[in-house]
């Protein structure tokens, strides 16, 4: 008769928990070392009788190719748009953008009297201080988390 060398019954389950946690590792890298970032994003404090506010941020590309933001959302409000400042007949007007272009290897600015997005419909009345978390939507499926500072 055969005698048959044992065998750890562990190495299995053990060997199965070092891939799934090198995948999660891998997983977390590369949402850390994502081509588009945000910085510097900032809401005003909403007017006593509005219940929208504007953000505004840079979106830093760092990859080789170029990206485009195609919409916002976020849990603070019902929408999220982004829009364009720009004069007419000597008035400023604000007008919709179905995207926002970030070159590769460059960046793109979010400010008052420019590009910014409108969050309409506040669930709660933001205070100064407090932090409103809002996703980009980039144009090959990827999302930009940001995280506001609500200001005046």
């Amino acid at each position: 008769m055969m005698k048959m060398k044992p065998r750890p019954i562990f190495a299995l389950p053990v060997l199965s928990m070092v891939c799934v946690v090198g995948l999660l590792l891998s997983g977390t890298l590369n949402a850390q070392t994502a081509d588009v970032v945000a910085r510097d994003a900032w809401v005003r404090v909403p007017l006593p009788s509005k219940s929208e506010t504007a953000l505004y941020l840079v979106l830093e590309n760092h990859g080789s190719q170029r990206r485009a933001v195609v919409s916002a959302s976020s849990d603070s409000a019902a929408a999220a748009e982004m829009h364009q400042m720009t004069m007419v007949k000597m008035t400023m007007v604000m007008t919709p953008v179905n995207q926002v272009v970030i070159p590769a290897k460059g960046k793109a600015s979010f400010s008052p009297n420019g590009l910014h997005i409108m969050l309409y419909g506040l669930k709660t009345r933001p205070a100064l201080g407090d932090k409103i978390n809002v996703t980009l939507k980039l144009d090959d499926g990827t999302t930009v988390p940001v995280e506001a500072d609500v200001r005046k």
